[in-house]
């Protein structure tokens, strides 16, 4: 993947973590879903929630 730069990076980064948090309270909530579909739902926000960790922005110098 091409490096981002920091702003991308950092409107990615905020998206990422803010679906994932959705996600989790969905997965969180009582009666909100029910059965597996809670499991993925909070694995896919735990998974969204550091999808940034491993990108680096480009740096500007």
């Amino acid at each position: 993947m091409p490096p981002l730069s920091p702003r991308r990076y950092r409107l990615l980064d905020r998206v990422t973590k803010l679906l994932g948090l959705v996600l989790l309270t969905l997965a969180l909530v009582p009666g909100a879903l029910y059965g597996p579909l809670k499991i993925v739902c909070g694995v896919l926000g735990v998974a969204l929630g550091v999808a940034t960790v491993f990108l680096d922005p480009a740096n500007e110098n």
